[in-house]
């Protein structure tokens, strides 16, 4: 077994000093990026689908998400009242089915996570055959 009293430890050595133990040549790791809250998702599209009363919905990876909640407004995306829930998913993609056709349809997503929910994401809209 070896004696560990006579290695080396630049960062003992130095007392956490980053630049003193980059001048003795070595690396010195990066802190964790720790995140405190979760992003809103970015990127959301809405596309419209072939199938009749469908849409697909994507959206971007967000960090510290393992839930994404959809809401779809039918009515305006300004009419508060109007926005409901119409899924979960813990993919970057969703397809909703059902939707009224011959209609413009607006959508947005929310990440959720072990710290909490981010803001919903921008909205998305997509007409509906």
């Amino acid at each position: 077994m070896r004696d560990r009293s006579r290695c080396f430890d630049p960062c003992r050595f130095a007392g956490g000093d980053a630049v003193l133990i980059q001048d003795a040549g070595f690396f010195v790791r990066s802190a964790r990026n720790l995140l405190t809250e979760i992003p809103r998702p970015l990127k959301l599209r809405a596309r419209i689908r072939d199938h009749k009363g469908e849409v697909l919905l994507d959206w971007a990876t967000t960090p510290g998400a393992s839930l994404y909640v959809i809401q779809h407004n039918g009515a305006s995306p300004d009419d508060a009242e109007a926005w409901k829930d119409v899924g979960e998913t813990t993919r970057i993609r969703h397809v909703l089915k059902g939707l009224e056709s011959a209609r413009e349809h607006w959508f947005r997503v929310r990440a959720t996570g072990t710290k909490g929910s981010s803001p919903w994401s921008d909205v998305a809209h997509s007409l509906v055959r």
